[in-house]
């Protein structure tokens, strides 16, 4: 189908108004597609370090499993917020 047809009938007068049949949906480019930060086991233990031993410093519940999940958590949170340097 050409593109003439196919705004021929994306748009004619017979639906009795101008809105197209289908919504335009924003597709991302191959260049803005969503990138996964890659956080090493290393780094994790680290925070996980830091944050058990604050916790137990203030006396709150918690393990080291529930310690290894949050520095998880709070490392892929800071990761998407910074901004990648493109080369």
């Amino acid at each position: 189908m050409s593109k003439k047809n196919l705004f021929q009938r994306t748009f004619s007068k017979e639906n009795n108004n101008d809105k197209p049949l289908h919504d335009l949906k924003e597709i991302p480019s191959e260049n803005e597609q969503k990138v996964t930060p890659v956080i090493s086991n290393d780094q994790i233990a680290l925070r996980a370090y830091f944050i058990s031993e604050r916790r137990r410093q203030l006396g709150w519940e918690g393990d080291e499993n529930s310690d290894w999940t949050n520095a998880e958590r709070q490392l892929q949170a800071e990761a998407l917020e910074k901004p990648t340097k493109k080369k």
